[in-house]
């Protein structure tokens, strides 16, 4: 086994433990069982517990280049620029989708967790209020704190990750598409 595969198992390990029994149920023996490798490795990797969902979080973060590639996909045209940020957003929180509920299962019962999954967001809602700011300047949306902007439009899509299966869940889940044509169509109104 390579050093990369060995601590990639180990996240997920984590990863899996954690979302079973939370936190301070996934022990590092049972992470490292988990993962097919001795706990001595795994503090080796990681330090400890807190170092390995570091690592997860970091794993599962923005990376910079889908930032950038945001950026080359952004025509500052409120229409073309916030369902491509929607579809986006979504491509990533599917992905990250065991790290998220991690972090609402532990929300508040350990602050240094809380600190840590504090970041996923941070990057992709600066990127939005950046975006915000820019259109506010050049008049194409009204006069509008752009940070609360960014908050309501992370919000809704949030809301909907959350939701989408949950809300009549015996018609199925509420689409992408549809959440653009409808939902996010209504906010681009607003703000025009």
């Amino acid at each position: 086994m390579t050093e990369q595969s060995t601590k990639e198992r180990i996240i997920l390990a984590a990863i899996d433990l954690v979302h079973e029994r939370g936190y301070q149920g996934a022990t590092t023996k049972a992470i490292a069982e988990r993962a097919g490798v001795n706990e001595v490795t795994l503090f080796r990797h990681f330090g400890n517990k807190k170092g390995i969902m570091k690592a997860a979080i970091d794993t599962f973060s923005i990376p910079d280049h889908l930032l950038q590639t945001i950026d080359a996909q952004l025509r500052w045209d409120l229409e073309h620029d916030l369902p491509f940020l929607v579809r986006q957003y979504h491509e990533i929180v599917e992905q990250k989708e065991q790290v998220i509920l991690i972090s609402l299962k532990e929300a508040g019962t350990f602050p240094e967790l809380d600190e840590l999954i504090a970041h996923i967001p941070t990057m992709y809602k600066e990127k939005i209020k950046t975006y915000f700011e820019q259109m506010v300047a050049d008049g194409k949306i009204r006069k509008e704190d752009p940070e609360t902007l960014a908050t309501s439009f992370i919000y809704m899509n949030f809301g909907y990750f959350f939701l989408k299966n949950r809300i009549d869940a015996s018609k199925g889940p509420i689409q992408l598409d549809s959440f653009i044509e409808n939902d996010i169509a209504l906010f681009i109104r607003s703000i025009q």
